[in-house]
């Protein structure tokens, strides 16, 4: 009886050297049925507008965590959020089984990459999952003057002369887009890799974002795009809050940045009576 349940546990666990994926409990395990999902990806990175977002779409569809990733790979840690202390690479379902989310948040080693992407893509594989999205910010020097438009990468995971970008009347328009091709790195270009490697549909929205600013408004309008490409009632998701928080956000910027201006204009005007005064000197004493 023993060697059954160690046998089913063991089946439970899909490893691949140093990294797995696993179960937190078999409780929690047997709730997540799973119905051919689409998974969700988002990682920190410019803007935090992948974080924010994922975030944003597991509060609002009430989602449970149903597994997490462990590797060697991952630098040590634990998140502490909602009065809890978590797992810094979890993944997340909804009731009906047919959205997963997954969200990092702790550096992965560059040399484990590989190993920890292709892990989570055997559990893809294994989950049955029919397409992945990956939402992620682009770093733009300053703030975004304007409307942003998200910049949507797919591919139908088969052939590779079938990839395409989505909306080209956006990527035209769109002052901060790509121009004919572009090069996607780090764990959100890596799982994108891993997806075409395993024949996985995927999708990138991007948006453009300010580094070291965290962007609520970007993640609205990434989480607003994603019901657009994907057929999903359920992720048609309301957005007010983020939208209110980026306005917020932007309102604060707009102070800070119109203070830092007038400081700036005001030592240049002393520095420029400082300059006459001694000019007025030297005439007068000259």
């Amino acid at each position: 009886m023993v060697e059954k349940k160690l046998t089913s546990r063991i089946k439970d666990v899909i490893t691949d050297g140093k990294s797995q994926v696993k179960p937190l409990t078999k409780v929690i395990q047997s709730k997540a049925k799973l119905d051919n999902p689409i998974l969700i990806a988002g990682f920190p990175g410019a803007g935090m507008v992948g974080a924010i977002s994922t975030s944003y779409v597991i509060e609002k569809l009430h989602m449970h965590q149903i597994a997490c990733v462990e590797s060697d790979y991952i630098v040590p840690g634990v998140i502490y959020v909602g009065g809890k202390l978590r797992h810094p690479f979890r993944l997340y379902a909804n009731e009906e089984g047919t959205v997963c989310v997954l969200v990092c948040e702790s550096p992965i080693m560059i040399q484990g990459i590989h190993s920890v992407l292709d892990t989570v893509m055997k559990w893809a594989l294994n989950a049955k999952v029919t397409e992945v999205i990956v939402l992620d910010g682009i770093a733009i020097p300053g703030m975004f003057e304007g409307k942003r438009e998200p910049m949507i990468l797919s591919s139908d995971g088969q052939e590779a002369d079938k990839a395409n970008l989505l909306h080209d009347e956006v990527y035209n328009n769109n002052k901060h887009s790509f121009f004919n091709t572009a090069f996607i790195g780090g764990t959100a270009g890596g799982l994108l890799s891993s997806c075409l490697s395993n024949g996985i549909a995927c999708k990138a929205l991007l948006i453009a974002a300010t580094n070291g600013i965290p962007d609520p408004e970007g993640g609205a309008i990434l989480i607003e795009s994603v019901p657009k490409v994907v057929e999903n009632e359920s992720l048609k998701i309301d957005t007010k809050e983020l939208r209110e928080q980026g306005a917020e956000l932007r309102r604060r910027m707009e102070q800070i940045m119109q203070s830092v201006q007038e400081q700036q204009q005001q030592q240049g005007h002393g520095q420029q009576q400082g300059n006459t005064s001694v000019g007025e000197g030297v005439i007068m004493y000259g």
